[in-house]
């Protein structure tokens, strides 16, 4: 009884989806990969508020975003720290310019760096992806 009653609120812990636990605010997208160099192999994801910023930790690739609209010229400004490299690389940024982000119709760009300097900049039409600038 109480292994099964453990084994309960075990699977209920893991069942609380990501957007439940986001920042107010934030909305989040995962991105199961498609790919078998960039596993999904921790399938939780944590995003919240930490310090003056945000903490992401987790398996699945993920798209995170505040509704705040921005017009005209604007600047945009992150800092990110990897706190635990992975053993396959991963890529961190920013996305702009974006519309529907939680439809299939998804459409944004992206900047993004990998923890071995490499970057990628990336506009991203439903599942299609297409890139405008990669350098290593």
């Amino acid at each position: 009884m109480v292994r099964r009653f453990l084994l309960t609120a075990a699977t209920l812990a893991l069942a609380v989806s990501v957007a439940a636990q986001s920042p107010q605010g934030w909305k989040v997208r995962i991105d199961h990969s498609q790919n078998a160099q960039d596993p999904d192999n921790t399938p939780s994801l944590i995003f919240k508020p930490m310090g003056k910023g945000l903490h992401v930790k987790g398996g699945p690739a993920g798209t995170f975003w505040n509704g705040t609209m921005a017009s005209g010229s604007y600047t945009l400004k992150a800092t990110f720290n990897l706190q635990e490299p992975s053993n396959h690389t991963n890529y961190y940024g920013l996305v702009f310019g974006g519309s529907t982000l939680d439809a299939p119709t998804q459409a944004y760009v992206y900047f993004v760096v990998a923890q071995n300097g490499t970057f990628l900049v990336r506009q991203r039409q439903g599942d299609a992806e297409r890139d405008e600038q990669h350098a290593v």
